[in-house]
């Protein structure tokens, strides 16, 4: 009896609520909770202003707290806006669930059920949303890909995989792979230059050009970056490569330093990575993996920008990111990611490549059924690695 009346309590003192400014320190430490992993203790920071952080994320907000009346605490978070992206080549709107976070001491049916019915109160205009978890990431994979009461159901798209790339492995081998299963090669007449103001134009067009391949493109105005708008916060157009043919604009990247507005803070490491971490990151100058940084520093990375090109067009994929690791190594990091799905074609290059892999799930949550037979499936899907 005690025990249910407890539970009630608990219950009855949880608010749900959309997430104002004030928070935005409570939030920066509900997602800042450490993760261990093999021996290094990390934090995902979002300083100096989660809000500010988020404007790469979403063209129309919705942050989410539930706070403990009793005590003011701000005990747990999820995101659930949107932003305008290609799906089936027309621009629609498309949401995106992430940050989920939940305080330790407060995990439990009544949370759940509380965080399930604001999703089902707010998440409409479209009534499903995009959602990637990472493997590593138990506490978002026991929330939402079981089935618990209250909470939306999960729909299984498939396996993803973040590379962050240190090198690009033996050139031999890589060259071999293109010239035997690639059956168009790189043209002669391939040419790259820097993004200029008159080539705007071209980029906006291009996007919409590769929505016939790709689904889920985040439907870019670029000339948003001569404007430094916040949706673009962290880069600019002068960061940008294009890859011309005969004129045509056939491939892009930016080089992304995410740093001023998201951090990967080294919290702490074991006795034995910290006695071994100055051996470990001479040996990386013959191994090509990342450096392990001090103690409190953060790990630098550049992440990759509108990855992309025709899927099939492996040889082009491949010189944009040996141009991209050039470029980053020129800038005192040489350490690069993007995201591909295990069904685009370009993903077969990872084997070759070295670095820190991590794989994950692409999935919809939804209360009004599956989305999924609303999809293109000859569409590949793709993913921005720095808006994830």
């Amino acid at each position: 009896m005690n025990n249910n009346n407890s539970v009630e309590k608990i219950e009855s003192n949880l608010v749900t609520r959309e997430a104002t400014h004030a928070d935005d320190a409570a939030l920066r430490a509900l997602i800042a909770v450490p993760m261990a992993t093999k021996g290094v203790q990390i934090s995902f920071q979002r300083e100096p202003s989660y809000f500010k952080a988020s404007d790469i994320l979403y063209r129309n907000k919705l942050h989410v707290v539930i706070e403990d009346t009793t005590t003011s605490e701000k005990v747990a978070c999820y995101s659930n806006g949107y932003r305008p992206c290609f799906v089936n080549q027309k621009i629609s709107n498309l949401r995106y669930a992430s940050d989920l976070r939940v305080d330790p001491n407060y995990r439990g049916k009544s949370l759940v059920k509380n965080l399930g019915e604001h999703v089902r109160q707010t998440m409409f205009e479209p009534n499903y949303s995009q959602m990637i978890i990472f493997d590593d990431n138990h506490a978002a994979r026991a929330a939402m890909q079981t089935s618990k009461t209250g909470m939306p159901d999960y729909y299984d798209e498939g396996l993803i995989e973040t590379l962050t790339l240190t090198d690009l492995g033996n050139t031999k081998n890589v060259s071999s792979f293109l010239n035997k299963n690639n059956r168009e090669q790189a043209s002669n007449q391939l040419h790259s230059c820097t993004a200029q103001v008159e080539h705007i134009q071209q980029m906006n067009n291009f996007i919409a050009e590769m929505s016939a391949y790709y689904n889920f493109i985040p439907a870019y105005n670029f000339n948003e970056l001569a404007e430094d708008h916040t949706y673009f916060s962290g880069i600019k157009l002068s960061d940008f490569q294009l890859y011309f043919q005969n004129d045509k604009l056939v491939g892009m990247f930016g080089l992304w330093d995410q740093h001023s507005v998201k951090q990967t803070k080294i919290l702490h490491y074991s006795s034995l990575i910290g006695f071994f971490r100055p051996i470990y990151n001479l040996s990386t100058r013959m191994t090509k993996m990342m450096p392990l940084p001090k103690l409190g520093d953060s790990l630098k990375y550049h992440v990759l920008h509108t990855l992309l090109c025709n899927p099939n067009k492996l040889h082009l994929h491949h010189q944009m990111l040996k141009d991209a690791h050039q470029k980053s190594k020129a800038l005192g990091i040489g350490v690069i990611s993007f995201t591909l799905s295990h069904k685009d074609p370009r993903h077969q290059l990872n084997k070759f490549y070295k670095g820190e892999r991590l794989t994950g799930m692409h999935g919809f949550i939804s209360f009004e059924g599956d989305p999924r037979p609303n999809f293109d499936q000859n569409l590949i899907p793709y993913f921005e690695v720095g808006r994830i």
